[in-house]
């Protein structure tokens, strides 16, 4: 009886270390703009629990998921104790948008320090419009952190966090002609470490009535 006892404890303990181990935290994030109103970002920020901190557990992954919607990252933090992160409705206003971030955190005692090599092959996408490009890279890593300068205005025009390995769609507005343009990328997959940042950059000009971009 007292073997059972000790083997039915030895269980219990395996089995809450077990889930102490594999402990995740989900939070969604939704919004919604109805028609009239005007393009909005959100920020959000999830805390490491008490409980996981005291135990010297940190978080070690994160998972994200935009599959439903027309939500868009514009930018992210993941650090051991907490996430940040910026999410945006980039809308017309006579259409209502709406969209969810669902976040997924694991917690861990160890976060890697691995990060991927830089993407290659930076490019404009030929099946894209001039005025609102498809961005293309190369790399095996999941998540990818643009963003888009404007030279001629001197100052950042767009930011976004792909959550789909190798490109990503202009999805607000349009660029304007005869302005060049600088886009940067950085990748990572789920331990949140980035790349070091790669970059390309193209100009906007009309030749005999067609409106192309040169890359520079």
């Amino acid at each position: 009886m007292r073997s059972k006892l000790i083997l039915f404890i030895a269980l219990c303990f395996a089995l809450t270390c077990l889930t102490a181990q594999a402990q995740t935290i989900e939070k969604n994030f939704f919004h919604q703009l109805k028609v009239g109103e005007q393009p909005q970002s959100w920020e959000h920020r999830i805390d490491l629990p008490e409980d996981a901190a005291m135990q010297g557990r940190v978080f070690v992954a994160r998972s994200l998921d935009l599959r439903m919607g027309k939500l868009v990252i514009e930018r992210e933090l993941f650090t051991p104790t907490f996430y940040y992160v910026k999410v945006r409705l980039p809308k017309h206003p006579e259409v209502p948008m709406a969209g969810n971030l669902k976040v997924e955190l694991k917690i861990g005692d160890v976060i890697s320090g691995n990060a991927p090599q830089a993407p290659i092959q930076l490019a404009l996408s030929p099946v894209g419009a001039t005025l609102k490009p498809i961005f293309t890279w190369k790399t095996p890593a999941r998540y990818a952190a643009i963003s888009l300068y404007d030279l001629t205005e001197q100052k950042t025009v767009w930011e976004r966090v792909s959550t789909t390995s190798g490109y990503i769609g202009f999805d607000e507005g349009w660029l304007k002609k005869d302005h060049r343009y600088r886009w940067a990328v950085k990748v990572s997959e789920a331990n949140g470490r980035y790349s070091p940042e790669a970059g390309a950059g193209f100009r906007i000009e009309e030749q005999n009535g067609v409106v192309i971009a040169i890359p520079e």
